[in-house]
């Protein structure tokens, strides 16, 4: 997430601009054309935008692995 993005939604909190970056970075990786189109949004919106992808992306890994033979450790 660009400063200029998270100063224009207002968002100050150090951890909470950490997860919004972290949410662009998930869009960024993957959802190329859909992040691409967040630059049309208005400064101030993207991160929320961001934000709904990573919340979803993250929902979707979680039901994808339901199946995972995977242990915890």
């Amino acid at each position: 997430m660009t400063a200029r993005e998270l100063d224009a939604a207002g968002i100050r909190d150090a951890a909470l601009r950490a997860a919004y970056t972290r949410c662009r970075g998930l869009n960024a990786r993957h959802g190329k054309t859909y992040f691409l189109a967040t630059r049309l949004l208005p400064v101030d919106r993207r991160p929320a935008v961001h934000a709904l992808y990573g919340f979803a992306r993250w929902a979707d890994d979680i039901v994808d692995d339901l199946g995972s033979t995977a242990t915890p450790g």
